[in-house]
């Protein structure tokens, strides 16, 4: 891993690496189907698990399309993404930070590297909940859905803003393969994450696992 301050951007996921978010956006994806069969929300919070950093939208037409082969389902997916937002807006607000990121983040802004979030979050609502939480200041952009990541970092890529060597710090697969498209140094956050292999896969990969910011400020 390179020197922190070699790196010319950082780019950042949100939940599970700024925020302790993961298990509030496990349980808000439950909470927002309180009328389905309960075998499929299992499934379905399975494979929101096996499947960190896609979107909301995403998740919730595959629920409906491919766990519940429902035909027409546009009302009930709008109906559930609203119960979703509801109670993720509020966990995102009163949730912990991962330890040391704010801190690290000032020193990042102090050496003059910008700071980027890529999330699978939703866009207006990660940006309002750092504006919240006083957050929104150490970054030059707040990026999410209903872009994808990969679509996201494209622009940024438009914008010559992926200046290499760039740091990407994510805790899910799709953000090891997507900062691997674009070239851009992987770093496993590993504390809070879902990702069951996550350790092992990138120990097998040679890329860099830390618990939390601490070890960057201590």
């Amino acid at each position: 891993m390179l020197p922190i301050n070699n790196y010319q951007i950082a780019i950042f996921d949100c939940d599970g690496v700024i925020l302790d978010s993961n298990q509030i956006k496990s349980e808000a994806f439950a909470h927002s189907l309180p009328d389905e069969p309960p075998e499929l929300v299992k499934k379905f919070v399975h494979y929101h698990k096996e499947n960190g950093g896609v979107s909301r939208y995403v998740k919730f037409e595959h629920y409906f399309k491919n766990i519940k082969k429902q035909a027409e389902y546009s009302g009930a997916m709008n109906a559930a993404l609203n119960r979703y937002s509801v109670y993720s807006r509020n966990g995102l607000a009163q949730c912990r930070e991962i330890p040391g990121v704010r801190v690290f983040l000032e020193s990042l802004n102090a050496q003059h590297i910008p700071c980027f979030v890529v999330s699978g979050g939703d866009q207006i609502e990660v940006q309002s909940v750092f504006k919240e939480r006083n957050l929104a200041k150490y970054f030059k952009e707040i990026m999410g859905s209903p872009l994808s990541k990969k679509g996201n970092l494209s622009v940024l890529e438009s914008k010559n803003f992926l200046k290499k060597p760039s740091v990407y710090f994510g805790d899910a697969r799709s953000d090891m393969v997507v900062a691997e498209e674009f070239g851009l140094n992987f770093i496993f956050v590993a504390g809070v994450s879902e990702w069951k292999e996550g350790r092992s896969t990138c120990r097998q990969e040679n890329l860099p696992v830390i618990e939390d910011f601490k070890g960057f400020i201590d």
